[in-house]
């Protein structure tokens, strides 16, 4: 059975449970009322993701969180399109909308059953502001929570992945990543991690391109699929 030896499943959050790209498109999307601008809202959006993401997966001595990261991003945008924001819009975009996202529709349950199986751990990039208020608002009861934040060491740094192996007290090959973006889970398998791939089809919308670019111990659609093969 695929599950034999794993006693821990651990989490990306951020995209993999969280729908960051319809939280930051409505953000986006309640400026461009205020001030009647003409931008794509779905176009921001994934222009914030791609620019923190980059910020937080390629730090190097003087590490940064996923707000610092969001603000530095919106800033950014701000200034690219001469948006002319003011500071409480930008605090909106990059501080209040990040913290109040909603876990993919069929998260939740299958979750829930995992966790009676496995130690069920949110390895994360988000900050930890980030994850504690996204997982009270949508009612996930981690077993334990590691950000990045926390570990000081930053994914897809090799040592994220063998710190939080050591911290859970198992050897690698005992721990599970869930992930559905393949720069999290080849590291991952370099640590020694199993690697189970969930397809999110509409991460980045309607024009999402999935890319699985490694092999891994399992791929799967949906969380449903992942529960059903794991239990």
């Amino acid at each position: 059975m695929i599950s034999k030896k794993v006693k821990a499943l651990t989490f990306d959050t951020g995209g993999t449970i969280l729908d960051w790209h319809t939280g930051f498109r409505n953000g986006f999307e309640k400026i461009k009322i205020k001030y009647n601008f003409s931008y794509n809202s779905a176009d921001l959006a994934n222009l914030m993701r791609r620019k923190s993401l980059e910020i937080v997966t390629n730090q190097k001595d003087r590490l940064v969180n996923f707000d610092y990261a969001h603000k530095i991003a919106v800033e950014e945008i701000n200034n690219q399109f001469s948006l002319g924001l003011h500071e409480e819009d930008l605090l909106v975009l990059s501080y209040d909308v990040p913290s109040k996202l909603k876990t993919w529709n069929d998260f939740i349950d299958s979750f829930n059953q995992l966790k009676e199986k496995f130690l069920c751990v949110s390895f994360t990039l988000l900050s930890n502001r980030l994850v504690f208020l996204n997982s009270k608002n949508n009612h996930i009861n981690w077993d334990l929570i590691l950000s990045c934040e926390t570990l000081e060491t930053y994914k897809p740094n090799v040592e994220a992945y063998l710190k939080t192996a050591k911290l859970l007290q198992l050897h690698p090959s005992e721990c599970g990543m869930v992930a559905c973006h393949s720069f999290d889970l080849n590291a991952a398998k370099k640590a020694g991690f199993k690697t189970y791939f969930i397809k999110r089809v509409d991460e980045w919308g309607k024009d999402t391109k999935i890319n699985v670019d490694g092999d891994y111990d399992l791929v799967v659609s949906t969380f449903d699929e992942l529960k059903d093969e794991l239990y």
